[in-house]
């Protein structure tokens, strides 16, 4: 089969990367599949330039470090629900994109309901459907369907529309700034997670944390660290390394034991166990010799609870008023910060917006 614009030769890259050099804003995406490994494994690259999309087959070996060096660059990527195609086009290229309209972002700033699809966003602002039919194809198969490759194409070739409507709609309200703010966050954000990993948010998942002692958090700062280490290096999901479960039973415990020990008492399989005993036991005596670490604040009390619905009342209020929705604002967890000892405020837009809900807080 013959696919219009399918890039599996570099001569074609170099001439479309001569393209994209021309444009100011070109549109994005990518394809991939993520079942049973740590990283994306990447399917396609598609590309929208003045109205034409490309295919970029990345499994064949071109040479993608120019391509990442003009996304890096000056140029603007439209894309939707962006996060892993940062990761997929990072590992791909070596890059990280550097300017970007995330249209569902912009959505969000404009409106009360968050995170459309995109063929939601596509039926809604311009009255045209886009199947989702291919949505979980296996991307990484050769060759491609015709299906998929129309799939591929539509998701671009509808975003330089919807970034049209969506940028003048943000200039009318006079939130382009709050735009640019968002994906200067989002670029920073996942700046630090693929340079350095996701160690703050996979922390924050363990609720009972607060149940720790200073030693036992200190367990499990750095059990959490190890693990997305060794699930970045050999590439497999983070609970098939080891579960929260056993991350926090270890954590509490501090005792590794025999191997019989690491499977009655913590949960691990026997091939964990024989496999990461004697690293868990590096990991757990290195955390011993450490500083020990504050753990969370425990759950509010009753007052705080209703000083909580309070405050998140007040928040509603100003989303409504503004058209947003309120997790746009502010997130539930963040007003608990405000209020357990931690101090969180709002920066940004969102200091101005929200100054009479968090002037006073603390």
């Amino acid at each position: 089969m013959t696919v219009l614009n399918w890039i599996d030769q570099q001569a074609a890259l170099d001439n479309l990367i001569g393209l994209i050099s021309e444009s100011p804003v070109i549109t994005l995406d990518t394809e991939f599949v993520r079942v049973s490994t740590f990283h994306p494994k990447p399917g396609l690259i598609q590309i929208g330039v003045k109205s034409r999309a490309f295919l970029i087959d990345p499994l064949v070996g071109l040479d993608l470090e120019q391509l990442g060096n003009l996304l890096s660059g000056r140029v603007t990527s439209i894309l939707h629900a962006a996060q892993e195609d940062y990761e997929v086009l990072f590992r791909l290229t070596g890059q990280l994109l550097g300017l970007a309209f995330d249209t569902q972002i912009a959505y969000a700033l404009l409106n009360a309901k968050i995170s459309p699809s995109l063929s939601t966003l596509a039926s809604e602002l311009l009255g045209k459907e886009i199947s989702k039919q291919e949505t979980r194809s296996d991307w990484t198969r050769r060759p491609l369907s015709n299906a998929q490759c129309q799939y591929a194409k539509a998701d671009v070739l509808v975003l330089e529309p919807l970034y049209e409507i969506l940028l003048e709609q943000l200039e009318k309200a006079g939130r382009l700034d709050w735009m640019h703010e968002e994906m200067q966050l989002i670029r920073d954000r996942t700046t630090s997670i693929l340079v350095d990993g996701d160690f703050e948010m996979q922390i924050h998942k363990f609720g009972n944390a607060w149940r720790l002692s200073p030693s036992g958090m200190s367990r499990l700062v750095h059990l959490v660290e190890w693990r997305e280490k060794t699930a970045r290096r050999f590439d497999r999901p983070r609970k098939q390394v080891l579960s929260d479960q056993s991350v926090f039973s270890l954590a509490t415990s501090g005792d590794i034991g025999r191997h019989h020990q690491l499977v009655s008492e913590h949960g691990l399989s026997d091939k964990q166990a024989g496999r990461y005993r004697e690293q868990l036991k590096s990991v757990i005596e290195y955390a011993t010799g450490t500083e020990p670490v504050e753990p969370p604040p425990p759950p509010l009390s009753k007052h705080l609870k209703e000083v909580f619905k309070e405050r998140q009342s007040q928040v509603e209020d100003i989303a409504q008023g503004l058209g947003i929705a309120p997790e746009m604002l502010v997130k539930k967890r963040q007003i608990v910060a405000s209020l357990d000892g931690r101090e969180w405020r709002p920066s940004g837009w969102r200091k101005v917006v929200l100054e009479d809900v968090f002037h006073a807080c603390g």
